[in-house]
């Protein structure tokens, strides 16, 4: 089997997103993305993550045109370190490459509370099946991207 780099994420995005021109004339958008962890902090406050997420050519158009701060999103993609100079330093991010984006109503993550098992340590075959194939149906109910709900895109 090849090595695999796969990365599904439900989630809002916290800020604007902002259209980048690289100097080989592709576009991407970023914008700044938070999920929430499924387990809360010894005195109850959530605890969450938050990624950057690039997105490139008709997927990035796609999400200037839909995505605003506050928009539920799930994410499938690739994660990707990336180095850049900052005063001076080497400086390292993981960016999350977007392939697949579509808005979603927050049904997606409610159907993990079924799999309460997602907040352990460890996952056992079963939990992780139920999970993937999870993620499969909210493809498969979203249909075929039309252009207002999803985009695919193999850009990037």
């Amino acid at each position: 089997m090849a090595d695999l780099n796969f990365v599904a994420l439900t989630g809002f995005s916290t800020r604007e997103p902002a259209l980048r021109q690289k100097s080989s004339g592709q576009v991407k958008a970023e914008f700044s993305f938070e999920v929430d962890r499924p387990f809360l902090r010894a005195n109850g406050e959530p605890v969450s993550d938050l990624f950057l997420v690039d997105a490139w050519q008709e997927l990035g158009q796609w999400v200037m045109d839909n995505v605003t701060a506050g928009t539920r999103l799930m994410i499938v993609g690739t994660l990707n370190k990336e180095s850049y100079n900052s005063h001076g330093c080497r400086e390292h991010m993981t960016i999350v490459k977007a392939k697949y984006i579509r808005k979603t109503g927050g049904e997606v993550a409610e159907r993990t509370d079924h799999l309460s098992g997602l907040k352990q340590d460890v996952w056992d075959e079963d939990l992780l099946l139920a999970a993937v194939s999870m993620i499969g149906q909210a493809i498969k109910e979203n249909g075929v991207p039309d252009g207002s709900d999803a985009v695919e895109s193999v850009n990037g």
